[in-house]
């Protein structure tokens, strides 16, 4: 059997395969997906790369991915800060079954109360995003959004998908939970593959958000200097940083060739991972373990950077050291 994922982007769609387990989970762009997948890994996480794309192109892309996925089982990935089309996406996934829907991610503080995501003193109204949808909707029980604070909260939803043949749809954790008991795998044991320490290290950043701002700020504090992407002499650590919107030519083939002398590479932002990773021709990513929640880690298959161990962060996670984290991590194998 195999479980799919459904997800808008590539960090996110990472993000959730490397809290499965390294040795079933995959990550593939739709329209690289092959057959043969299915034959050798348990989990699939299929990216639609539909985040930043027209409503039109979404329903095209999400038709196809279901299509592909047939009567398989299945989860939807949806961002966790409810970027993207999430409504649509959820529409979608309701043609298969009815579906349990929570946001929330312990490790960051995010809890899901009276149909609300809460962190801190902000909260996001996910009943109020789906409302319009529930209206058009026969029967309004087909979409249940669920309250959860801790892991053990979303073991118990697990249990009730599992139950009641219901599809997850959250950042992440529900939906590996799931995964882990369709594939009858033991959450515990699931953890990095071990590959070894990473001396050269590459981060190649392209948003500029403000969170990421405060990442790329710390690092510059801790004395790594801060350059646009060019083929030079390669240090321990180079931290390449471009805009995406205005710059993202600036991803040549030489450059990509360059990259893969690192013996590791972070790439922060989800367009950014997309661009970076498509331009290099990969296939797809074999999944490893987790620095933390949404911050995967994984190697390359196919392309320029085939073999290359890679981390990817979307924009909006972690704080302002989540970049020395991932540095400290890499090299400690």
């Amino acid at each position: 059997m195999v479980f799919f994922i459904i997800s808008d982007d590539l960090t996110g769609a990472s993000g959730v395969a490397s809290m499965v387990d390294h040795s079933t989970a995959v990550t593939v762009n739709l329209d690289r997906f092959g057959r043969s997948l299915t034959e050798e890994f348990g989990c699939i996480v299929l990216n639609l790369e539909s985040r930043e794309k027209s409503g039109k192109e979404t329903s095209r892309r999400l038709s196809r991915a279901l299509d592909l996925v047939g009567e398989s089982p299945v989860g939807l990935r949806i961002d966790s800060a409810l970027r993207g089309r999430v409504r649509m996406l959820v529409e979608a996934v309701l043609q298969r079954g009815a579906v349990l829907i929570t946001d929330t991610i312990p490790d960051y503080g995010r809890r899901t109360q009276s149909g609300k995501t809460v962190i801190g003193a902000q909260r996001k109204d996910i009943e109020s995003l789906l409302e319009p949808l529930r209206r058009r909707m026969k029967d309004r029980g087909l979409i249940t959004v669920a309250d959860s604070e801790t892991y053990n909260d979303l073991d118990r939803l697990a249990r009730t998908c599992i139950e009641d043949d219901l599809i997850p749809v959250d950042p992440g954790p529900l939906i590996a939970a799931v995964a882990w008991t369709r594939l009858g795998l033991d959450a515990r044991t699931s953890g990095p593959s071990g590959n070894g320490a990473s001396k050269k290290v590459a981060f190649v950043v392209g948003t500029r958000d403000p969170r990421t701002l405060e990442q790329i700020g710390h690092m510059e504090a801790l004395g790594f200097p801060i350059q646009k992407p060019a083929v030079k002499r390669s240090e321990d650590v180079d931290l390449f940083v471009f805009s995406m919107e205005k710059d993202r030519g600036i991803i040549t083939q030489p450059f990509l060739e360059h990259l893969a002398k690192y013996d590791a590479l972070v790439l922060s932002g989800g367009a950014t991972a997309n661009h970076v990773l498509a331009r290099s021709g990969f296939r797809y990513l074999q999944n490893d373990g987790q620095v933390q929640p949404l911050v995967s880690s994984g190697i390359v298959r196919g392309g320029v950077l085939g073999g290359k161990r890679v981390v990817l962060k979307g924009g909006f996670i972690g704080d302002e050291k989540t970049y020395k984290t991932i540095l400290d991590w890499l090299r400690k194998g």
